[in-house]
């Protein structure tokens, strides 16, 4: 567990600088076509590192389902709630009316 927190923490360091980077790079006066590829290149790490972090937080089901139950009484959409945790949206769905996707109950 702490490996893992070590690792969710140097991630987050490397992208900060990384979007540090970037953003002074375009701030810089880039031209637009630079500009554009920095911005692209930037978010493709992005989605690489929160595919690892993801994978660094998992949680177990039942705890994914609360989280599911709270974010959405939030306000966040089932769309957006799926994203966040990882699943599809028709997970989600199973997840807020408390049932498996064969219709039964959750147990537990």
């Amino acid at each position: 567990m702490a490996g893992e927190r070590r690792r969710a923490v140097d991630l987050l360091r490397v992208t900060e600088a990384m979007a540090s980077y970037s953003a002074a790079q375009v701030g810089d006066g880039l031209p637009p076509e630079e500009a554009r590829q920095a911005v692209v290149d930037v978010a493709g790490e992005l989605s690489a590192v929160a595919v690892e972090l993801r994978r660094l937080a998992r949680v177990s089901p039942p705890e994914r389902r609360a989280l599911a139950r709270e974010l959405h009484d939030a306000g966040v959409t089932v769309a957006e709630v799926a994203a966040r945790l990882g699943v599809a949206p028709r997970t989600v769905a199973y997840y807020l009316a408390g049932r498996r996707s064969d219709g039964q109950p959750w147990a537990g």
